[in-house]
């Protein structure tokens, strides 16, 4: 058996880096993960999405160009992440060099890497395809984004696994000869599981867009078991659904249009709710044939206490889980910052998580293989 853990996005917003700055002038992010590190360190394997780069060269910047201090991945390395999806809208915010230097810091900080490449050579190995062997159970991790803010990628296409032909203007058309070459790889290299994770949507809106729905039941057809969107910055549904392949068989798939974001400063609606997805996955000793055996979501806010009229605490950001906030706070716990205030507006969040990400109704009886 084993777990995997999906996160969301990383948008880390110049506030978010100042709160990160220690005395000594280093950054230290972890403790900003607060009660999803647990979550994080437990799982098996776990994955999120850096939307952006890491050139070595200050100033840390927050959007547009996303530039980030080198101690962001050291930081998802120390809080217990396995690989950091790369493929965004930000993965060229520092060019081709910017590419090439984030992915040698990952590599350094002991991190997996899927969805921007260094060479051809490197794009070409497995087609891009990440896999790893977790407890026994071998999954193929791909990685996609919608485009790149519409700094072209000329010259160095392979750098970067962008799904869309016209990804400089109208993002409507779909480059499935590349989608289908790179499902194709993936179903070759006859592993357990797939899981494609991308980066599509529209920003802001609670709901898949139809270009969503349809690339969903894209990957599904095309073999994907697990399908996890990021972009948006604001929770989507998830489902698990049930695939019939090409000789009929059924199995159950899992997907979330979007997770929202992991790490972030924004302040409109939503942005602050996100969830961590735990996918338990069981293998058949006897038959050798992997299943989704239990799917589970924990909603989070990111807690921003300059919000609350808060200022006097070390400390400005903290992802907390949802539900054991609230729990603490009625049990008289209030973790030194809570107030009834906060109470009320958590209530609130756990109720949109709920509504937003939906219910997920587990079959009871027998296992669909993946």
């Amino acid at each position: 058996m084993a777990e995997l853990l999906f996160a969301g996005d990383l948008v880390i917003h110049t506030s978010l880096t100042d709160d990160a700055e220690t005395e000594d002038g280093s950054y230290d992010f972890a403790p900003m993960f607060g009660d999803a590190a647990e979550l994080v360190a437990s799982a098996d394997y776990a994955t999120c999405c850096l939307e952006a780069v890491l050139t070595g060269t200050p100033p840390w910047t927050g959007y547009p160009l996303f530039n980030l201090p080198d101690e962001i991945a050291y930081s998802l390395a120390e809080v217990g992440f396995d690989l950091v999806n790369t493929a965004s809208n930000h993965a060229v915010d520092g060019r081709q060099a910017g590419i090439t230097r984030t992915l040698d810091v990952l590599d350094a900080a002991g991190l997996d890497h899927v969805g921007t490449y260094r060479s051809q050579e490197e794009r070409d190995e497995n087609s891009g395809i990440l896999v790893r062997e977790i407890n026994g159970i071998s999954v193929a991790f791909l990685d996609f984004t919608y485009g790149t803010n519409a700094i072209p990628v000329d010259g160095f296409e392979y750098a970067v696994n962008v799904y869309n032909h016209d990804y400089m203007t109208t993002l409507v058309d779909v480059n499935y000869d590349m989608l289908d070459a790179d499902m194709a790889a993936a179903r070759a290299l006859e592993t357990d599981v797939i899981a494609v994770t991308v980066h599509w949507g529209a920003e802001y809106l609670t709901g898949p867009t139809q270009y969503q729905v349809s690339l969903a039941d894209y990957f599904f057809a095309q073999g994907a078991d697990l399908v996890i969107g990021g972009h948006p910055h604001v929770p989507e549904p998830m489902e698990l659904r049930t695939v019939t392949d090409e000789n009929g068989e059924e199995r159950t798939g899992f997907l979330v249009y979007c997770l929202g974001n992991l790490l972030s400063g924004q302040d409109k609606p939503y942005t602050d709710l996100t969830a961590a997805v735990s996918i338990e996955l069981t293998k058949d000793p006897y038959t050798g044939e992997t299943a989704i055996t239990a799917a589970e979501y924990t909603p989070m806010v990111m807690v921003d206490l300059y919000d609350y009229g808060i200022t006097s605490q070390p400390w400005r950001f903290r992802l907390w889980d949802l539900r054991r906030a609230i729990s603490d706070y009625e049990s008289g716990d209030d973790r030194g910052v809570m107030t009834q205030g906060m109470y009320n507006s958590f209530l609130k969040d756990l109720e949109d998580c709920e509504r937003i990400f939906g219910s997920l109704e587990f079959p009871t009886e027998g296992e669909q293989t993946a």
